[in-house]
């Protein structure tokens, strides 16, 4: 349980546990925590729950909140030992109850190598290790075989990571060779990044790691690869803009922003980071939902949205609950301007999803949600909420109603 600890003011060693999503400071009664003193006004700041933490946010005080001697204006994530100052007499201290969260381990294993092409007849396949669709086969059978997220591909892997036309494998001699597309979020084969438009040969047994979400394995004996759990993969790393002049790698990378407005959070991120830049989700549509639902409704819902031109942001190539995935929610749900809440039995009892309406309401910023599932009632927080019922006979009427409301949420 986290806790205001106050290290200076009328009453010096005083704990206040935070147990609620909101927490109310000020000197009126009604408040969370009371404080009588001359420098906090009746209604002096609140505390709204984000991830582990919460982001402190002014009252119109007339003395001012303060965090680490700078001065509260819009929001700021709180991190463990930070000191909250409310005027100039009363201090206190923020800390955390700590969270044991067991990261997935993420190094790929090596390959086992096979014999190229083990007969005459045989003809290779890519089996998908990790993805949407772990064990399906693609035998190649053309030579030429495009893969993305577009229906006239001849490899679709519907995923928002997948560029419409990813890549394509064009056979050659005794083998193909696989291209990059010029793709947004890459490819690499066996930990190597593909440069556009430069064939590369494939050997049997290679890993292809298609953005962050997709590992492809391209073999000549497909019923030899073995399935494991499902498990993060080492993002390629991002291509600089022509506005760049440093080239980033993965491990470069600058640690997500997680406090709002440009306040940069010491929190660490594991060597793979979150894979975002400060100020990269703002614009964004943030969708929650229930992880087991990814691939019957939310996929198709986030590919539909983003080919419409929308910005859309899922946590779904993040271990959840892991140090990278808290750190990206953070900076999502202080970015994003818009939520979109996947409704269903599942996701009501997931409190990472209420955790993220919650945040939207609490902050007064628009939230849709999208009745996925016959739940008995909806929470407080989405009954005001106008709500877009699914229709699954129709999916594609659906998402462009959804859209349309989102048009018309548009600041």
């Amino acid at each position: 349980m986290s806790r205001l600890i106050m290290r200076r003011g009328p009453q010096p060693g005083k704990v206040f546990e935070l147990t609620t999503d909101i927490v109310t400071i000020g000197g009126g009664s009604k408040n969370s925590v009371v404080i009588m003193d001359n420098d906090v006004s009746r209604d002096h700041c609140k505390l709204i729950r984000v991830m582990a933490d919460y982001e402190v946010q002014d009252l119109n005080s007339v003395r001012g909140t303060f965090v680490s001697g700078q001065r509260v204006r819009d929001g700021w994530v709180l991190k463990p030992g930070d000191l909250i100052e409310l005027g100039e007499n009363v201090m206190l201290e923020y800390e955390r109850a700590s969270i044991n969260v067991e990261l997935q381990k993420v190094d790929l294993p090596a390959p086992t190598r096979h014999s190229e092409k083990p007969s005459p007849d045989a003809a290779p396949s890519l089996v998908m290790k990790v993805g949407p669709k772990p064990g399906n086969i693609y035998p190649l059978t053309d030579r030429k075989v495009t893969i993305g997220r577009d229906l006239t591909n001849d490899i679709v892997i519907q995923d928002p990571e997948i560029s419409r036309f990813h890549l394509v494998l064009k056979w050659a001699d005794t083998s193909y060779q696989i291209q990059e597309l010029g793709s947004t979020n890459g490819t690499m084969v066996n930990g190597n990044v593909l440069p556009p438009a430069t064939p590369t040969p494939l050997h049997a047994n290679d890993a292809v790691q298609i953005a962050t979400s997709i590992e492809l394995i391209y073999t000549w004996q497909p019923d030899d690869i073995k399935i494991e759990a499902p498990k993060a993969v080492t993002p390629p790393p991002k291509r600089p803009s022509p506005k760049q002049t440093t080239k980033l790698t993965t491990s470069e990378q600058p640690v997500a922003d997680s406090k709002p407005f440009g306040i940069t959070t010491k929190r660490q991120t594991s060597r793979l980071g979150t894979g975002l830049q400060p100020g990269s989700l703002v614009d964004h549509v943030f969708i929650t939902y229930a992880r087991p639902e990814w691939e019957s409704i939310v996929a198709l819902m986030a590919v539909t949205m983003q080919d419409a031109g929308m910005d859309v942001w899922v946590d779904q190539y993040l271990i959840q609950g892991g140090d990278d995935w808290m750190v990206a929610v953070e900076q999502a749900l202080s970015e994003c301007w818009l939520l979109v809440v996947v409704v269903s039995p599942e996701a009501l009892e997931s409190r990472y999803v209420r955790l993220a309406y919650r945040y939207f309401f609490n902050r007064e910023k628009p939230i849709i949600p999208l009745l996925y599932a016959n739940v008995e009632s909806l929470p407080l927080e989405l009954r005001n909420s106008k709500a877009i019922r699914y229709n699954p006979q129709n999916p594609d009427a659906t998402f462009k109603e959804l859209m349309a409301e989102i048009r018309n949420r548009t600041p």
